[in-house]
């Protein structure tokens, strides 16, 4: 590990591109820059992912970085700006479930309203088929977000993949899978 009095010549270094400087840099700042995180997230695997993600941003703009500037004062201020981005998207994210809850609820209750009490039965039967047509991958994915509550991240996680992408099949999915219950109780009634 880099000794204080290292820390201009490994910012140097670093920034004219040496990996090993950079390492250096990453091992020193780095439990400073995951408090900073955590401080704001309390969730030690968000930080973690935080923390990895300012540390890459930093890296790719290393080269933008002044010589003889704080390069603490630099990371924080990359820090700042992820954590500042990742809030933002939080905040939209939860306008978007709030909406989408709101309208998904009001939906359920126009249909609780019509429906008969076998209904809930023959909704449920024509998920279960549903779900079977689904490759086995895509139901291990249902059955982790919705019967073990599992975040996009865990998925992710045990699947492979990225949360977003996630994220985007598990939406397809639910449009997908509403589409097929409403096909096969159009079926049913029609037979």
């Amino acid at each position: 590990m880099a000794e204080v009095s290292d820390l201009p010549d490994l910012v140097e270094s670093a920034r004219l591109g040496d990996v090993r400087a950079f390492e250096a840099l990453v091992v020193r700042f780095g439990p400073a820059v995951r408090a900073m995180c955590l401080l704001r997230a309390a969730d030690p695997e968000w930080a973690d992912d935080l923390s990895q993600q300012v540390f890459l941003t930093a890296w790719r703009r290393m080269s933008e970085l002044r010589p003889h500037s704080n390069f603490w004062a630099w990371l924080e201020s990359i820090a700042r700006n992820h954590l500042l981005n990742e809030w933002r998207r939080i905040q939209r994210e939860r306008g978007f479930k709030q909406r989408y809850t709101v309208a998904w609820l009001a939906q359920q209750e126009s249909i609780a309203e019509t429906e008969q009490p076998g209904d809930l039965l023959a909704r449920t039967g024509a998920l279960n088929a549903c779900l079977e047509q689904l490759p086995e991958h895509l139901r291990k994915m249902v059955s982790m977000r919705y019967a073990e509550g599992c975040t996009s991240d865990q998925i992710a996680d045990e699947l492979g993949g990225s949360a977003d992408s996630v994220r985007q099949t598990l939406v397809r999915l639910r449009d997908k899978l509403r589409d097929c219950i409403e096909q096969r109780r159009q079926g049913t009634q029609l037979s």
